[in-house]
C-alpha cells in the first residue's frame, strides 16, 4: 500500500497511520457490514452501568504481545494509565482526538484490574460515543506491550519491535520510504492473517503512486479526482468505496482580528461555490451542508440551508465587516491520506475567494502539522493558522475539534453557549436529549459560521483485482490475501 506523506512515529497514544491499524489493536473492531455495529477484539464483551459511568472490559484469554509477553488486565491498566494521569512516568494523553476523553483530567476515576481477564474503567461523567473509543487503536485503546514501552519511553515508537497484539508485527522502517510489517505467527485469530508481509511506502507524487500500481509494485492507495478518472475501466484495478467518514472543511484562528471577525467569516461562505470546485475533485464527494454530523447520521439537520454562492453578497458583507478593498489572507493546507484532493481544493477555494475581494495566500504544512492543529497536548490551546483545510470523521469529530479539552481552536472559548452544550452532549444518556442537543449545537455553529464545510467524501480506494477480504470500514488487512 502506498501512500503520500511519510508514516509518523508508530505509537497508537500519538499519531494516526495505517501502520498502527496492523500493529495494535483495541477492545472491539468496527463491523465492516453494519455502522455502528462492533465485532469482539482483544475483549471479548463489556458490561456498562445503567448510569453510563462503569465499564466492565471482559478481556479475551491467551493474547500475547508480539515480545511474547501476556496481554492480560494489568497490560490495559498499564495503558490506560499512561494516557488517563499526567504524573504517570510514561504519560502520553491528549495527542488525538479522544485525548479529550481518556486523557481529560479528572474525567477517569478508576482504571482497575478485578482479575486477570477483566478491567474496571470507571468515568466522573459519561462519555459520548464510548464505544467508537473502545473500538479505535488509535483513539487510546490500541494496547502496547508494557515492557516496550519501559525499555524505551520516548523512541520506541520510531522502533517499535514486539510493541503490539495486531495480525502484524514491526519488522523495519525506512524514513522517507517504506514501514514493513511481518506475519504474526502467535495471532489469537488462529489461521490469519493470510500475508506474509504488509508494507506501508511512502510515494509523495499522486502519478508515481498510480504508475506503482500499475506496474505491480502496489497493490492499493487512496485516489482522489484525478486519478480516479485515470484508473475509470481498467481491467486491472477495482475502485473501492468506502460510505463518506471524512469530511472537508475551513477552520479558523477565532483570536484573529480578521478570521475571528464572524461577517469575515460569513463573507468567505458566500465566495465558494463547493458544488461546482467538488464536482471537478471527485464524483464520489457530496456538497451538504454538515455542521458537525454528516448526512445519514442521528440528529443531522436537514433544514439548516447553505448560505449561498453569491460573490456580490460576498464583497458586500466583507464591505460591512470593514473591509470594502479586500482583505489579505492565509489559507494553509496539507495532503491528507483520505478524502478529496486539498491541494487542488485549496487553489480552487483561492481563485474564488479571490474573485469576491479576498487576497488569498496558501500555504502547504505537513500533515501530523495539520492534525495537531485540531488536537495537541494540554497547554496547546491556540489555533496555530489563520485559516485552514482539515478533515474530520463522521463520530462527531468537528464537534470535539471545536470543543474537546484536547481541541486547539479557541472557539469554544469565545462561545461558551457552544461549550455549555458540548457539555451538555457529553454527559447525556438520554438518546433523546443527546439528539436535541445536536440539533441545538448544529444551529449554533451554522449562526456563527465556527467553519466552513465544504464537502464530504467517500474513500477511494484502488486496488489491484488480486486483492480479497479488504474491511472497507476501519482498514484493518488481517482477511487479507492476494489471489493468484
Amino acid at each position: 500500500m502506498a501512500v503520500g506523506e511519510d508514516v509518523p512515529e508508530l505509537d497508537p497514544h500519538s499519531l494516526q497511520s495505517f501502520a498502527n491499524l496492523q500493529i495494535y489493536e483495541a477492545m472491539f473492531r468496527r463491523d465492516p457490514q453494519e455502522y455502528g455495529k462492533f465485532l469482539p477484539a482483544l475483549a471479548e464483551s463489556v458490561d456498562v452501568s445503567e448510569d453510563g459511568l462503569v465499564y466492565t472490559l471482559n478481556l479475551r484469554e491467551g493474547v500475547v504481545f508480539h515480545d511474547g509477553t501476556p496481554f492480560d488486565a494489568d497490560a490495559v491498566v498499564f495503558n490506560l494509565e499512561r494516557q488517563a494521569y499526567p504524573d504517570n512516568p510514561y504519560h502520553q494523553g491528549g495527542q488525538n482526538w479522544a485525548g479529550w476523553a481518556l486523557g481529560n483530567p479528572g474525567l477517569v476515576t478508576g482504571i482497575e484490574a478485578v482479575d486477570p481477564l477483566t478491567v474496571r474503567l470507571t468515568l466522573s461523567e459519561p462519555i459520548l460515543d464510548f464505544d467508537f473509543i473502545l473500538a479505535d487503536e488509535q483513539a487510546g485503546f490500541g494496547m502496547i506491550s508494557p515492557a516496550v514501552i519501559m525499555a524505551d519511553p520516548e523512541g520506541f515508537g520510531q522502533n517499535p519491535v514486539g510493541a503490539g497484539t495486531g495480525a502484524f508485527m514491526f519488522e523495519e522502517r525506512v524514513t522517507g520510504d517504506r514501514v514493513t510489517l511481518v506475519r504474526n505467527p502467535n495471532y489469537w485469530d488462529e489461521g490469519k492473517p493470510y500475508l506474509d508481509s504488509w508494507i506501508l511506502r511512502t510515494i509523495p507524487d499522486p502519478g508515481s503512486r498510480l504508475l506503482a500500481l500499475k506496474e505491480g509494485d502496489i497493490q492499493m492507495f487512496d485516489v482522489s479526482g484525478p486519478e480516479i478518472a485515470q484508473l475509470s475501466g481498467d481491467p486491472d484495478v477495482e475502485l473501492i468505496t468506502v460510505p463518506p467518514l471524512f469530511g472537508s472543511f475551513i477552520a479558523f484562528d477565532y483570536n484573529d482580528p480578521i478570521a475571528g471577525d464572524p461577517l469575515v467569516r460569513r463573507a468567505i461562505s458566500q465566495a465558494i461555490d463547493a458544488q461546482s470546485i467538488v464536482s471537478t475533485l471527485s464524483p464520489f464527494a457530496e456538497v451538504t451542508p454538515n455542521f458537525g454530523l454528516f448526512p445519514g447520521m442521528p440528529g443531522h439537520r436537514t433544514d439548516i440551508e447553505w448560505y449561498g454562492y453569491d460573490p456580490a453578497a460576498a464583497r458586500a458583507t466583507l464591505a460591512e465587516a470593514g473591509y470594502p478593498d479586500g482583505v489579505d489572507l492565509t489559507l494553509s493546507f496539507s495532503t491528507p491520506p483520505v478524502g478529496l484532493n486539498h491541494q487542488l481544493l485549496a487553489q480552487a477555494i483561492q481563485g474564488q475567494m479571490q474573485e469576491a475581494g479576498f487576497r488569498v495566500t496558501l500555504a502547504q504544512v505537513d500533515g501530523p502539522t495539520m492534525f495537531q492543529s485540531g488536537f495537541g497536548p494540554p497547554g496547546r490551546e491556540e489555533y496555530p493558522f489563520q485559516m485552514a483545510l482539515n478533515v474530520a470523521g463522521s463520530d462527531g469529530d468537528s464537534f470535539a475539534m471545536l470543543g474537546g479539552w484536547t481541541s486547539r481552536s479557541n472557539y469554544a472559548s469565545k462561545n461558551p453557549a457552544f461549550m455549555e452544550l458540548f457539555e451538555q452532549m457529553n454527559g447525556a444518556v438520554d438518546p433523546e436529549l443527546r439528539l436535541q442537543v445536536f440539533g441545538e449545537m448544529q444551529q449554533q455553529l451554522y449562526d456563527d459560521v465556527a467553519y466552513i464545510p465544504i464537502a464530504h467524501t467517500e474513500v477511494v480506494r484502488a486496488a489491484s483485482t488480486n486483492v480479497r477480504g479488504l474491511d472497507t470500514a476501519a482498514f484493518h488487512f488481517h482477511n487479507v490475501w492476494l489471489e493468484e
